[in-house]
């Protein structure tokens, strides 16, 4: 029995990543690789027309043959998508001794990552996995998901992002952060403002809260140090 997979998120932007196969799984693999920044590079003698499309436009590489050995050099991840099982575990082995990630479609105990059901708002990403065992399944949820939250969901994460900096600067140590956090993502008072598109009055309303919070723990606002009077003797 397969133990748990490890949830992680990589970081593929940059990365050579191959698909081997051009049919309609490989399509779905692939336009799940490309929001991600991957060079994607697919081989088959043929491939769906929207792989097609996307290789015309030289947003994919196509190397319109069969795959050979030597195709995976350089690969941080690999997808095998074909219908040949025997070509399919070729591929898998020669990602393991190029030590890339590998996916062998349907075959879990080929598979070192898994695709999960995906559900995007902007920065903010869920993904959900059955680990192979009902990818059906996983994507119902998705759907569940989707119709859950908006995308305002999405806005409310990037103006957190925009607080950050200002969190770190007013707020000063990492406990008293961490209790403004667990305050503000409970209340999420920003949220309305952004699901009627005010983004400006949002990243005030956020400041503002981190100030609120920063007089409560007695902390100087740091406008009032940068105008604070320099001692005797020590201008300059």
């Amino acid at each position: 029995m397969r133990e748990h997979y490890f949830p992680a998120f990589l970081d593929l932007r940059g990365r050579s990543c191959v698909v081997i196969g051009g049919g309609a799984v490989a399509r779905g693999k692939v336009l799940g690789l490309l929001p991600c920044g991957a060079r994607v590079r697919v081989v088959s003698p043929e491939v769906h027309r929207d792989l097609g499309r996307l290789a015309g436009r030289g947003t994919i590489g196509w190397e319109r043959r069969a795959y050979r050995p030597g195709d995976l050099a350089g690969a941080f991840l690999a997808v095998a998508a074909t219908d040949d099982p025997a070509l399919n575990e070729a591929v898998y082995d020669e990602a393991l001794r190029e030590r890339a990630l590998v996916n062998v479609v349907d075959v879990p105990d080929r598979c070192q990552f898994v695709y999960g059901a995906v559900m995007r708002r902007g920065r903010l990403l869920a993904a959900i996995s059955t680990g192979g065992a009902a990818p059906a399944h996983a994507a119902r949820l998705r759907r569940e998901l989707s119709a859950f939250w908006g995308p305002e969901q999405g806005q409310l994460v990037s103006a957190y992002r925009r607080l950050r900096p200002y969190v770190m600067e007013r707020i000063a140590t990492v406990e008293a952060r961490k209790r403004f956090w667990l305050d503000l993502v409970r209340r999420n008072p920003a949220l309305e403002f952004l699901a009627s598109h005010r983004a400006r009055d949002a990243d005030a309303l956020l400041r503002a809260e981190a100030d609120r919070f920063a007089a409560a723990e007695g902390l100087p606002h740091p406008a009032a140090e940068a105008g604070a009077a320099v001692p005797a003797g020590r201008q300059g």
